[in-house]
């Protein structure tokens, strides 16, 4: 283990403690990345899976390195496995969970924290927001702050550096007060898989959108699910604060695999075949689809 005051700097933007979940009996995940030919699948273990070098480092003029939201991450990492762990426990035990109410803001923080985390997630808010244009507008008042000062406004790397530290501390931003608020309102849908040899994909981009069978037929409209372990996901309710169990059949299994693996780069689960599978199958549409 590296000593305490040299931080890892080795990010997980997927928790390994959500990782073990996906894992195959031996501890390791069959897992595919884009550039590789289609249906050349590989197994690793999770600490190799989903991590960049220094994602949540902030990075002063001198060097220096401000690891505070890693730490912070690795806090909500911390309760969120035991959340987990308890959640599969009861789901799987046939009962349905109680949420009391430091339960339901953790979930909600949890949830917000864990969508815009990885790279995939960051990049694609940053084409939304315009961020370069921004970054750019950014450098050249830098530039010119240290060209009064004296200090070299041509440093190279300054612009990633810039860059690099406007993402970190816009992933440092917590919920804002509407979003709580809409969260206190949101029940909890977990959708189970009961066939043991079905599972879920964990991708590089949490998070993705499927329409569901409705009891009397016909399909619902698009609704936003996040796979917690092989075999349960999870997604607001809107109606009302409750947990609601549903159970989800092989089809609609396949339909949330192919949304998750739509929208990632890098899949991972516990099924060779499954991932081989949805390599040959399923094409790249982006983080938000054109």
């Amino acid at each position: 283990m590296p000593p305490k005051n040299n931080p890892p700097r080795r990010h997980h933007f997927i928790p390994q403690m959500m990782l073990r979940h996906f894992a195959d009996d031996d501890g390791q995940l069959w897992f595919w990345r884009r550039e590789f030919e289609k249906g050349a699948v590989k197994k690793t273990g999770t600490k190799l899976l989903f991590a960049e070098n220094d994602l949540y480092t902030l990075v002063d003029a001198d060097g220096g390195k401000d690891v505070a939201l890693e730490t912070f991450f690795a806090k909500i990492e911390g309760i969120g496995a035991r959340f987990i762990d308890d959640l599969a426990d009861i789901i799987r035990a046939g009962e349905t969970p109680k949420l009391d109410g430091g339960a339901w803001d953790f979930w909600g923080d949890f949830f917000y924290y864990h969508l815009k985390r990885t790279p995939g997630a960051i990049d694609a808010f940053a084409e939304q927001m315009d961020f370069d244009a921004k970054i750019e507008e950014t450098f050249a008042k830098v530039q010119e702050a240290r060209g009064k000062s004296g200090r070299d406004p041509a440093e190279p790397g300054l612009k990633e550096r810039i860059y690099k530290n406007a993402v970190v501390m816009a992933q440092r931003m917590p919920p804002g007060q509407e979003v709580r608020k809409a969260f206190r309102e949101f029940g909890l849908a977990v959708y189970r898989i009961i066939d043991p040899k079905k599972s879920f994909v964990v991708g590089d981009v949490p998070g993705a959108v499927a329409r569901f069978s409705l009891p009397g037929g016909g399909m619902s409209h698009e609704t936003m699910f996040l796979p917690l372990t092989w075999d349960i996901a999870v997604g607001h309710l809107t109606h009302s604060r409750k947990v609601e169990i549903v159970t989800v059949d092989r089809d609609q299994v396949r339909r949330m695999n192919v949304a998750s693996t739509t929208r990632s780069k890098i899949i991972a689960g516990r099924s060779e075949a499954l991932i081989r599978s949805l390599s040959l199958d399923v094409p790249y549409t982006g983080v938000v689809p054109r």
